[in-house]
């Protein structure tokens, strides 16, 4: 019989599994590659979660059902508040005499101003000063006036005929000071009677400051 022969394929099935060895072995190094890279990376920052309603509306109260509520928009209200200062009284000039009175006060006031019905208390002589030195006597003697409980004032400021300028000075700084400088304090004021300087002079009366007592 004739002897037959044997392949030898070993050598070579050897030879063909190396190369796919070779292959698993660099796709292994290539994962692990990825996971060292992924490793390094520096992590991303997670974003806060905004807070729920719950959590928002924790320790809110409803409203009792005695409260009324609104059930449109709200309405605007205009509110007017009275200013003293920014207040000013309006001065009648008539004949030679002058007389003013605060809003609400009565028109027989002014009457008995001018009648002398009512005695001043102070006196302030305004004869030989400037505007401005007569404007800061007449503001000292009112307040001074007020702080003592004194409801009325004389203010002689004279006609005016000794004036080196054409119009008289001293009256009308005196009626200017009264009627709107000191309008918050003043109730009302006209010229005096003779007996008290006549059309040379001012009867003042005063607002009293609360609690000062002091007649009229």
């Amino acid at each position: 019989m004739a002897e037959r022969k044997r392949p030898a394929p070993a050598r070579k099935r050897r030879g063909a599994a190396r190369p796919a060895l070779r292959e698993q072995l660099k796709e292994v190094a290539r994962e692990l590659q990825k996971k060292r890279k992924r490793r390094a990376a520096p992590a991303r920052p997670v974003a806060e979660a905004s807070p729920r309603f719950e959590e928002l509306a924790a320790g809110v109260k409803p409203l009792p059902q005695s409260v009324p509520r609104l059930s449109g928009p709200p309405v605007a209200r205009t509110v007017q508040v009275a200013s003293r200062q920014s207040a000013r009284l309006w001065v009648e000039e008539r004949a030679g005499t002058v007389r003013a009175r605060a809003a609400g006060v009565p028109a027989r006031w002014l009457d008995e101003l001018e009648g002398g019905r009512i005695v001043p208390r102070r006196e302030l002589d305004l004869h030989r000063k400037s505007a401005a030195e007569a404007r800061d006597a007449i503001v000292q003697a009112v307040s001074e006036a007020r702080r003592a409980g004194v409801s009325c004032l004389l203010v002689v400021c004279g006609r005016g005929q000794h004036s080196r300028s054409a119009a008289p000075v001293l009256p009308e700084v005196t009626v200017e000071c009264l009627s709107e400088q000191l309008a918050g304090e003043v109730l009302a004021f006209a010229s005096a009677p003779r007996k008290w300087g006549g059309r040379g002079a001012i009867l003042v009366r005063l607002r009293l400051k609360k609690g000062a007592k002091g007649g009229v």
